[in-house]
């Protein structure tokens, strides 16, 4: 009886299915009118303005109107010619979904020729600026006036503009290109004269080591018309220094082909020392270094002992993710001294546990078989000793890396040692590996 029950119900549901089937109104063809245009110029898009479309269902047939159900595809502004556009509509009735497609044709038209329609509002240039074609207007014709001309402007796609070179005097012919088809203008670039050095940066003593920086820095830049402006200078325009050596140096500034010079002093140290190490210098595992009341004291030549700027010093050597002690180096203009910290390993100690090997029969009763585990982490390395599922004893040692406080990788030469521990709380521990099947949970005993 439960055999045909399923029989039966199996039959119904096929027939349910069968029958959804037979009464969905799918879609079977669609009919399309192309749109008003169907002659665009190179370069515009494609105008579905009157497009309409009409679907042929199985039990009846109605006009499109919501064009998301439409994909329109094969246009391509950039191809000259006769194209033809494919309309594929998707739909679904019930559980079926159908699709169907048709085609129109348009026509693109190449651009014949253009035109300067408008220059740009600015017909001259300071040597050193960049241009401006703001207001610039070029007129398109295409091909046996297919379609009406147009005009484009900078930014447009397929527009380019090139010829202008801002580091050189006089008249510059400016081509402007569009999809193979070329037009000039001039434009009048102002010679540049001079730069010069009217305010110096409001820093100027450096020690040796650190890059010269620009904030306060003014370079005044005046033309073969008279004119006179500051300049715009980046650290990349600053060249002839040499931050090895110490004493006083010019730094050379360039703008366009020409220079200024401005001095700096480097301050060379004989000697650096820690006078009083960061007042934090035990951390946990993944803690970021805290300078905080660190003190270094610096001598150079000519100068007493003083107290070195913080924000001028460079640290390396600290590894958050590094258990033990570290050592830490300072390093200023040149010289360098170290400082002690100790990062706190959360998985140093024995940890024990078990894990299940199998099962056997006691008394006619399965009984769970373990074997205990005993897992030693000190120092990066670590020693497994537990038995195998047969029973026999093995050992495993490695290395761990800690990606984080809470999980570390287990490195081993022995293929059956790589795996991992996360600890749960600095109590407790899971352990995987590739010798104990699952996962063994292990306690800190010392």
């Amino acid at each position: 009886m439960k055999a045909a029950f399923s029989l039966l119900t199996v039959t119904g549901f096929g027939a349910a299915v069968a029958l959804a089937l037979t009464g969905c109104n799918t879609l079977q063809s669609i009919t399309v009118q192309p749109p008003a245009r169907t002659v665009f110029g190179q370069g515009q898009e494609l105008d579905l303005s009157g497009l309409a479309v009409t679907a042929q269902y199985k039990k009846n047939s109605e006009t499109v109107t919501d064009a998301g159900s439409l994909q329109i595809t094969g246009y391509d502004k950039h191809r000259p010619g006769s194209q033809t556009v494919t309309v594929t509509m998707h739909a679904r009735s019930g559980l079926v979904s159908s699709r169907a497609s048709n085609t129109f044709t348009v026509r693109v038209a190449p651009v014949e020729s253009i035109t300067i329609a408008q220059p740009p509002a600015a017909a001259s240039f300071k040597q050193g600026d960049a241009a401006d074609w703001n207001g610039l207007s070029v007129g398109v014709a295409f091909e046996q006036d297919a379609v009406p001309g147009i005009t484009v402007k900078p930014g447009a796609e397929g527009l380019a503009i090139a010829g202008y070179d801002k580091d050189q005097a006089g008249t510059q012919t400016i081509t402007v290109d569009y999809y193979g088809k070329r037009a000039a203008f001039e434009a009048q670039v102002i010679g540049l004269d001079r730069i010069a050095v009217t305010a110096p940066p409001r820093k100027t003593e450096y020690y040796t080591g650190e890059e010269i920086e620009t904030p306060g820095l003014v370079v005044t830049g005046t033309w073969n018309d008279g004119s006179s402006a500051p300049v715009k200078i980046t650290s990349k325009d600053l060249s002839g220094y040499d931050i090895t050596r110490g004493g006083k140096q010019n730094v050379t500034v360039a703008y366009s082909r020409k220079t200024a010079t401005f001095p700096v002093t480097y301050l060379a140290f004989e000697a650096l020392s820690v006078d009083r190490p960061p007042v934090k210098t035990r951390y946990e595992l993944g803690e970021a270094l805290d300078t905080t009341g660190i003190r270094i004291l610096g001598t150079w030549p000519g100068h007493s002992l003083a107290i070195v700027n913080n924000g001028r010093l460079k640290i390396t050597g600290y590894d958050p993710l590094r258990p033990g002690e570290q050592k830490v180096t300072v390093t200023v203009g040149g010289q360098s001294d170290s400082f002690t910290v100790l990062v706190a390993d959360p998985f140093e100690g024995v940890w024990t546990g078990k894990w299940k090997t199998g099962s056997k029969i006691v008394d006619g009763k399965s009984r769970d078989v373990f074997a205990a585990v005993t897992l030693t982490m000190g120092g990066s390395a670590w020693f497994l000793r537990t038995n195998t599922a047969r029973g026999e004893p093995v050992e495993l040692r490695g290395v761990y890396i800690p990606d984080s406080s809470a999980h570390a990788k287990l490195q081993c030469n022995d293929a059956r040692g790589a795996g991992d521990v996360t600890r749960d709380t600095s109590t407790s521990m899971r352990l995987r590996n590739g010798l104990i099947s699952g996962e063994a949970a292990l306690t800190k005993v010392k």
